[in-house]
Formats: structure tokens, C-alpha cells, sequence
């Protein structure tokens, strides 16, 4: 296919609002969407190439794929060698292990699915995945895989014409299925292929169908178009619900500007953007770890050094690698087979040569290992069973509300009293992100109280939705009525203190024989295994590390309920409960950890919360 500058000074655009979102999302809030303007590029890229060869009936599936691989594994590879490397210095082991998890998914494609399990891409985490802008790679490389399977199977039975026909349905059903799948399963719809495929396929229409415009036109066109990117790239923000509806602004600006082919506009055929969209893959490879370094080490003034680094590294990946191919595809199969089999064998290998290469002791090895899966899988266990015991008026009723801190506590009574079919204790649950603040319905609107905190922009209004909904859910809940204890548990905001007091109090008019709890905040600045490893690093005992970055927030928290503890509650100061005097106590005494993050317990640390708050609870649970 013919060069084409004004789809090169499209990259360049892309590639600017991806990089300024992402070392400062407030000059560009919706910079993100510069993904789908590359997204609607290689649609149009690709579809010119496939239905060339299936016009004179030479599409080599084998020469398509090692062409694509020829261009996008070497850098990528070179990435993830890069990482993985100085990884070894710098990261936790745990960091590390995902680091090497992240670098195998990446290199065969598959990290847009790994992504999706673990979180979403505007999560608080983001910044600790060195490579989770791959996710879009894949994304292309799952298209560039069945796009000309798919092709070739129905060239079988259509004409070429009604190829393109199908294609504008094609691209019009997957829009619909994207707003659908973005309203129903946001973080699906965010990194699958079948959400955003509709995008590339409307640069497939672009090539079937471009105008005979006149200069003019073309220029009309192209304003709209640039426009239309430029209102994408301001007026959304990661709150907006994405890729959804909204989608379809830089979207279809992108499909504008490709129509109107004004490869002599000085929009995007100035040389500034010219070599900014010849070196777009590279740099888009390594901008996002840059960002990262430095938000990961809380570098100072780091914003503009990275966007320097970003652009030279990139310069250097583009002229050293990208513009090296291999000559012969051959060379492209084997270094594309090497690189899966070597990553994906390192990762596997980790582990190993932690323990027999590192030099740290063991357990602060197993302790970073075993942290995140395998302790949320324990968190929730009991108290997920308890949602959906009902009231029983022929035993003492327990009733716990609250987060993930409430599931903690949950595992703590549980230890000396077994919460599930307990022939003289009913328990039971309800459940409210720890994001929604409050667990209970006043009088006072709730959309009011979030108005007055300005919550509405940090965590969007679909999240005030169901905050709402679950909220009024517990308020209607029956069983609080009649339970004899109640305890609640939640990772406590400053901005909703009062509003729960005076909750709890309206439980208390409605139930007054009911014995309400409150459990403070818990938890350390950082995750409890990566701060073994530091006081191992510094020579310090992790008991003293822990009490000196004790979060200012849980301070706070504990002071306010325990200065406005009255006949309402009783509150059990949780902090206090592991540091009691100066020092925290967070490891048993074979040093295993009763944290596997910064704020959720493990076994061991139930056990330890289950001898240490037996005095502080009622005698009737034992």
C-alpha cells in the first residue's frame, strides 16, 4: 500500500494524547482514545493489504502473520529483556513475578485477557504494570490473526462486493455490542477484542469506500475530524464510561480525516508530526514504563525528563531495531518462537531463582509470592457464604456490614468461633465497597451528601449507582432490626466520618437492644511484604518500619470514633490492636506475615487478631 502522510501524522496525534494522559492526565483527560484512532488506522492498514490478496487470490496467511511479527516482536522483545533485567535490581520479588507474568502474556499476545482479570486500566495498580499498554498490541494482534481467517473462510461464498457489504454490518452490529458490553461489563468492554473491533473495522470501510471530495471538501473534512479528536481528548476522562457510545468521536474524526486524504495538510504533514508517526511504535513501547519509573519511585519533577526519555528511547528503538528487520522470514519465525519460549520459561523460572539466587531469606520470599491471589481468595471466603443466611429467631443473630475490612473481621471470630453452621450462633452479611464510603440511607439525600465531597468525579456516576443501590439494599434490610450484634467494618473516608455516626445512630432508634460495633482502620502505608524486604535491605526490624509509616488517615479515623464513642457503639481501635507500644506486631514468630498487602490479613494475622480482641468482644459469641 502507497505511504500514506496524513495517516503518519495521524499516529503522531495518537500517540501525543496517549503519552501526555499518561504522565498527566489533566493536560490530556481523555488522551486514552488516542488507542482507538490507532485502533481505526490498522483496520484501514490491514484491510488493503488482505483484500489485495484476496482480489488476485496471493493472501500467504504464513507471510501476513511473519510480516506483522517482523515489525512488532523485536521491539517488544527488546522491552521486556530491558524490564526484566534491571527488574532484577530494583523490584520487590513480588513485582518482579508479575513483572515476568506481564512480559510472557505481552510477547504472545495475550496480555489484554491477563489484564482483564487482575484489574481495571484506571485502577489505582496501573502504575505498578510496567506493561500494560501491551494490552492494545494484543488487542491488534488478535484482529490481525482472525480478520483474514475469517476473509479467506467467506470469500468461499461471497463475492468480493458483498465482502464490503458485510463489513459496514459488521462494523455497525460491533458497535452496538460495544455500547452494550460497556455498559454491562465495563472492564471487558475496555481491553477485548470484540468490543473494539467495530473501530478497525470502520478503517476497513474507509478503504471500500472513500469520496471523490475536491480540495475544499477535503479540508471541511478534515477540520471535523481534528476537531472531533481534539473533543475526545478534553471533554472525557477516565469517570467516562469507555469505549461505550462516546467511542464514536475520535472514532469517527479518525474515519474523516482518513476520507478526506490530505496528504499536503500541514495538520498532519509537518515534520515534527511526521517524525513523531515513524516513530510512534516505539515510543508508545516505551513511554508508558518510563511513566511508570517515576511514578513508582515517587520521582520528583519526573514529567518532563520522561517525556525526553520517551521520545529518545523510542528514537533509539525505532533506528536500532524497528528499522533492522530481518530480511528473510525465516529469521522472523525463529526469533518469534525463541522469544515466547524464552519468556514464558523465565517467568515459570522465577521463583526458582528467587530462592536460590536472590540471597533474601525465604520466608520474606514466600511472603512476597504468596501475597495478592491467594489472600483475597481467603478475605472472602467466609463472609460470602454468610450474604445469604437469613434471621433466626431460635439463636443469638450476628450481623456483619461492611468492605473487605468487614470480611477480615469475619476470618477473626472464625477463628475461635465457627461462623458457618454454628448451632447456637447465627451470622450474617452484607457487603458495600469500601469506594461508596457510607453503608447506610439518612434522611439526607445520598446524592447530596457525594455532591458536597465532589466524589461523583473520582469514582463516576455509574459507581454512585450502584453505591446507591447497595446502600439502600442494607437500609431495607430486616435483619438489622432484629440482630443482637452488629458489626461494622470498613476502610473508613475522613469525608464521611459524621455521616456514618449519625447512621449508626438511626440503627440504634430502630434496634435499641441491638450491640453495635465499630472496627477501625487497620493497615500500613505499603503492602506488609514489600516492607519486610525494605527492613531486611535497611537492617531494621519490620515491627519499628511498620509503626514509623503508620497511615495519618487511620490515626485520624480511630481519634474521631473513639472521641464520639458513646451508649450507640462500642469502637475497637484496630491499629492499637497490632501496635500496641511503639513497635507493630505484623509477623509471627517464624515470620510469616499477618498482612498480605497493606491492609487485609492473612491466616496468620486472624489467629493473632482472634487472641488479642477476645477481651474487647462480647462473651456471648464464645
Amino acid at each position: 500500500m502507497k505511504f500514506r502522510t496524513d495517516l503518519n501524522g495521524l499516529r503522531a496525534i495518537a500517540l501525543i494524547a496517549v503519552v501526555l494522559f499518561h504522565f498527566n492526565p489533566s493536560i490530556a483527560p481523555g488522551g486514552f482514545a488516542g488507542v482507538d484512532i490507532f485502533f481505526v488506522i490498522s483496520g484501514f492498514l490491514m484491510t488493503g493489504i488482505i483484500f489485495k490478496g484476496l482480489n488476485t487470490d496471493s493472501l500467504n496467511l504464513v507471510e501476513f502473520y511473519l510480516c506483522r511479527a517482523n515489525r512488532i516482536i523485536p521491539p517488544l522483545a527488546l522491552l521486556c529483556f530491558t524490564l526484566l533485567l534491571f527488574g532484577w535490581f530494583l523490584l520487590p520479588p513480588m513485582d518482579y513475578v508479575n513483572l515476568g507474568k506481564h512480559a510472557a502474556s505481552s510477547i504472545t499476545f495475550l496480555s489484554n485477557i491477563t489484564y482483564f482479570y487482575e484489574s481495571g486500566y484506571f485502577d489505582a495498580g496501573a502504575y505498578e504494570k510496567w506493561l500494560l499498554h501491551t494490552w492494545s498490541l494484543s488487542v491488534e494482534w488478535q484482529f490481525y490473526i482472525i480478520y483474514p481467517i475469517i476473509l479467506l473462510f467467506l470469500k468461499r461464498s461471497f463475492s468480493l462486493e458483498t465482502l464490503k457489504r458485510l463489513l459496514i454490518v459488521s462494523t455497525v452490529l460491533g458497535f452496538i455490542f460495544c455500547i452494550i458490553a460497556t455498559d454491562m461489563w465495563p472492564t471487558f468492554a475496555y481491553f477485548s477484542l470484540p468490543t473494539r473491533a467495530w473501530e478497525m473495522l470502520l478503517g476497513g470501510v474507509a478503504y471500500f469506500y472513500p469520496l471523490k471530495l475536491n480540495e475544499n471538501q477535503k479540508r471541511v473534512l478534515e477540520v471535523i475530524g481534528i476537531t472531533l479528536m481534539l473533543l475526545s481528548f478534553t471533554l472525557t476522562s477516565k469517570v467516562t464510561p469507555w469505549p461505550g457510545y462516546i467511542a464514536c468521536v475520535p472514532v469517527f474524526g479518525t474515519y474523516l480525516i482518513l476520507l478526506s486524504n490530505r496528504e499536503t495538510s500541514l495538520l498532519t504533514n509537518n515534520r515534527i508530526f511526521q517524525t513523531l508517526g515513524k516513530w510512534s511504535y516505539s515510543i508508545y513501547l516505551w513511554h508508558w514504563p518510563i511513566a511508570v519509573y517515576g511514578t513508582y519511585f515517587n520521582l520528583d519533577n519526573w514529567i518532563p525528563i520522561g517525556l525526553v526519555l520517551s521520545v529518545v528511547f523510542g528514537a533509539m528503538s525505532f533506528y536500532l531495531i524497528e528499522s533492522n528487520q530481518f530480511k528473510q522470514r525465516k529469521n522472523t519465525l525463529i526469533f518469534t518462537l525463541m522469544s515466547v519460549l524464552v519468556f514464558v520459561g523465565f517467568y515459570k523460572s522465577i521463583p526458582f531463582m528467587l530462592n536460590h539466587v536472590s540471597g533474601m531469606p525465604k520466608y520474606i520470599i514466600e511472603a512476597n509470592l504468596n501475597q495478592s491471589d491467594k489472600g483475597e481468595l481467603f478475605t472472602w471466603q467466609m463472609m460470602d457464604q454468610l450474604k445469604k443466611h437469613k434471621f433466626d429467631n431460635t439463636k443469638l443473630n450476628v450481623m456483619f456490614i461492611g468492605d473487605s475490612q468487614s470480611a477480615d473481621f469475619v476470618n477473626v471470630i472464625n477463628e475461635k468461633v465457627s461462623v458457618i453452621d454454628n448451632d447456637r450462633i447465627n451470622f450474617m452479611a452484607q457487603k458495600i465497597s469500601a469506594k461508596c464510603g457510607v453503608f447506610y440511607h439518612l434522611p439526607e439525600p445520598l446524592n447530596a451528601l457525594y455532591d458536597r465531597i465532589n466524589l461523583s468525579k473520582n469514582i463516576g456516576e455509574k459507581r454512585l449507582l450502584k453505591c446507591a443501590a447497595r446502600i439502600r439494599k442494607i437500609t431495607a434490610d430486616t435483619r438489622l432490626l432484629n440482630a443482637d450484634f452488629i458489626f461494622i467494618a470498613m476502610n473508613w473516608r475522613n469525608w464521611s466520618l459524621n455521616y456514618n455516626i449519625q447512621a449508626v445512630k438511626a440503627i440504634k432508634q430502630k434496634n435499641p437492644k441491638a450491640k453495635i460495633y465499630i472496627i477501625g482502620n487497620k493497615g500500613m502505608a505499603r503492602a506488609l511484604p514489600i516492607m519486610m524486604l525494605n527492613a531486611f535491605d535497611n537492617q531494621q526490624e519490620v515491627s519499628e518500619l511498620v509503626f514509623e509509616s503508620l497511615p495519618a488517615v487511620n490515626i485520624k479515623n480511630n481519634t474521631f470514633f473513639r472521641e464520639h464513642q458513646n451508649a450507640d457503639y462500642q469502637f475497637i481501635n484496630m491499629t492499637y490492636a497490632f501496635c500496641p507500644v511503639k513497635k507493630c506486631n505484623v509477623v509471627d514468630k517464624n515470620g510469616l506475615p499477618f498482612f498480605y498487602d497493606e491492609v487485609h490479613t492473612t491466616k496468620q494475622g486472624a489467629m493473632y487478631l482472634s487472641d488479642r480482641l477476645r477481651p474487647l468482644l462480647p462473651a456471648q459469641l464464645y
